[in-house]
């Protein structure tokens, strides 16, 4: 991979990853709902007009606006608040570890909704072993729905699989169209959604936030939403979509080291063993990394070998 690709790579890792810290920062004072609707509001202002000065423009079809809104509903308005909202409760850094099953959840979706893989005993093995690493990384302790903690817990789960269904309903919907028309498309169609449903749901703050919170949520508004679209998708077209997906590998530890350095999150034994868990899950359900055979199995392919 040549290196400014490879550098834009890991300065995408950098900018998703700051994004659960920007959140945790903002989320202490200003409510969750009014939150992504600001950051939204700016994100689509902004990314409207890097696509008008491209030269390109948002399509009218009204099938394809069906699409802009479903997908602004499931992979926008949906993940963004519910993350936002288990941020009051859970570490930055917890945050991130649990996002980055988004490529678990794709996997058991792929097979439910597309029959695309067959999900053999590999696969679910890469699975469990995911799954396994995001119960060691939260602990066990506090596990009860009463908990608040846990409760953060699902919201921020229940975010990575609304990522997962709409990356798969994504590309049935917007193939062959240029990334930056549906990723303007659906911020735009989400933020229109907020804009009505913010002041049903409690509005907007009566007195201005402090410093710190309003300039992370423009920094989460510029950053992790308008600068990381436009980076994401200048890095695929030059080297693909399967090398650029690469960077889910990156985003969960640059999580876990910006809320140490910044917030002050502790990283126990438990969290980094959890995480190393859901990585090697995610590698062995995509076939990155191989399980070793069973000694059984490994003594039949030997003998079918030796009778070749």
């Amino acid at each position: 991979m040549p290196p400014r690709y490879l550098a834009g790579l890991f300065a995408l890792g950098a900018i998703w990853g700051a994004a659960f810290m920007l959140i945790k920062i903002a989320v202490a004072e200003i409510p969750p709902v009014p939150l992504v609707t600001v950051r939204l509001v700016i994100a689509a202002l902004v990314l409207g007009v890097v696509l008008y000065a491209r030269g390109m423009r948002l399509p009218r079809h009204t099938r394809l606006w069906r699409d802009f809104f479903g997908l602004g509903v499931i992979g926008v308005v949906l993940p963004f608040t519910l993350i936002s909202w288990g941020q009051q409760f859970i570490p930055s850094g917890i945050t991130a570890i649990l996002n980055a099953t988004i490529p678990l959840f794709s996997v058991l979706l792929s097979y439910v909704w597309n029959r695309e893989d067959q999900l053999g005993g590999v696969k679910l093995a890469g699975l469990a072993l995911g799954f396994v690493g995001v119960l060691l990384a939260v602990g066990r302790d506090g596990l009860s729905l009463a908990n608040s903690g846990t409760q953060g817990e699902l919201a921020v789960l229940g975010a990575a699989l609304c990522y997962a269904v709409s990356g798969i309903y994504g590309r049935r919907a917007f193939g062959g169209m240029p990334p930056l028309v549906p990723a303007t498309g659906q911020l735009s169609a989400a933020a229109l959604i907020m804009l009505v449903i913010t002041p049903l749901l409690g509005g907007y703050p009566q007195s201005l936030p402090s410093t710190g919170p309003l300039l992370a949520l423009l920094a989460l508004a510029l950053f992790p939403t308008v600068i990381a679209y436009i980076l994401f998708y200048w890095i695929m077209d030059a080297i693909g979509a399967t090398r650029t997906s690469t960077v889910t590998y990156l985003i969960a530890p640059f999580g876990l080291l910006f809320g140490a350095l910044f917030l002050g999150e502790p990283i126990t034994a438990g969290i980094v063993a959890g995480l190393a868990l859901v990585i090697i899950g995610i590698l062995v359900t995509n076939g990155v990394l191989r399980l070793p055979p069973a000694r059984g199995s490994a003594q039949q392919h030997n003998a079918a070998e030796e009778q070749r």
